[in-house]
């Protein structure tokens, strides 16, 4: 298995492979062992930490990663797997979930859990099954807002002992099962009115993605800024959600995921809608031009790359309803 950026081959499931990364960027800083480990522990401590004997104290995880520079930086990585066949229950799982068939991903977790084809002892596969099992009760109504963001929160400090929503403090690195967690999470504090907490979840974890080194996979930080500029636009903040949709445009064509753009033109059209009719005369017919012309630009791409039909649908409605200039 070869991946373009960090390679984590893991012999064992953990809760990071941080001797990967020590290993990773200790041989991209051309350092020796002898010279990484002094003032910190042994050479032959290091050497357990890098070939997964031993896993490093938070302590000590930290003194080598100031030492190699990397303070400020953040390293995100996948779940790594050799068996072919929980890279497939886990495919068959998102397949299920991401199109929304909620009542399909319920059955598929509760399958996958019985018959013990991702064993709940890594908090890898707690955090993966369990997320998807609370967003699918959110969604379906089955769990109210209290409830769902404790359990989202209860979750992810299983792997983040140090979460706190109110006092947040960034990770050096995130699995994208935290990131996909604290994107949940903040998604439900907006939708819970507490848009001041939401707000300081989604920006600080964005700015710290904007240090990262290393990233494996651009769907959390694509979610991430997409929800941000959802909950900014809800908030009238328009011209701030406009300007991370258009950072989230030059991520997605950074990674060539044409499939997903539609969504941030979608919404800088619907900032632009929705901003002009809070302004009269030439001013908002300007700015309602502009956003049908988005609009009409992401109902286009959503037509050649159908994620969700609904959304095809739901984009097209939007453009009707406010289409009071004809081209």
């Amino acid at each position: 298995m070869k991946r373009k950026c960090l390679l984590i081959w893991r012999k064992k499931m953990s809760e990071y492979n941080r001797g990967s990364v020590i290993r990773y960027y200790r041989k991209q800083k051309n350092m020796t062992q002898e010279e990484l480990a002094d003032g910190i522990c042994d050479t032959y401590t290091l050497a357990r930490y890098e070939s997964g004997g031993v896993s490093p104290s938070e302590e000590n995880f930290q003194k080598i990663m100031n030492k190699l520079g990397m303070s400020e930086e953040t390293i995100l990585f996948n779940l790594q797997t050799e068996d072919a066949n929980i890279a497939k229950v886990r495919n068959r799982l998102l397949w299920l979930f991401e199109k929304g068939d909620y009542q399909g991903a319920e059955n598929e977790v509760k399958e996958i859990i019985s018959k013990n084809q991702l064993p709940l002892m890594y908090v890898e596969n707690r955090q993966f099954l369990y997320r998807i099992s609370l967003v699918v009760k959110n969604n379906s109504g089955k769990i109210d807002s209290v409830n769902y963001i404790l359990s989202l929160e209860n979750l992810l400090k299983e792997s983040f002992k140090d979460y706190n929503s109110e006092k947040f403090i960034n990770k050096y690195f995130y699995t994208e099962n935290e990131l996909l967690i604290l994107n949940d999470i903040a998604i439900a504090y907006g939708e819970a009115g507490n848009y001041e907490t939401a707000c300081r979840i989604f920006s600080s974890v964005i700015q710290q993605m904007e240090k990262v080194s290393c990233m494996d996979g651009y769907k959390p930080y694509y979610l991430l800024m997409l929800n941000y500029a959802n909950i900014l636009g809800l908030h009238r903040q328009y011209d701030d959600s406009i300007e991370m949709c258009k950072k989230g445009i030059s991520w997605l064509l950074k990674w060539e995921k044409g499939n997903c753009l539609y969504n941030f033109i979608y919404n800088i059209g619907w900032n632009y809608i929705e901003k002009s009719k809070e302004l009269s005369g030439e001013e908002s017919l300007r700015l309602r031009k502009i956003g049908l012309l988005y609009v009409w630009e992401a109902y286009e791409l959503c037509e050649l790359y159908p994620e969700r039909k609904e959304n095809l649908n739901y984009i097209k409605q939007y453009f009707e309803e406010n289409q009071t200039i004809y081209f």
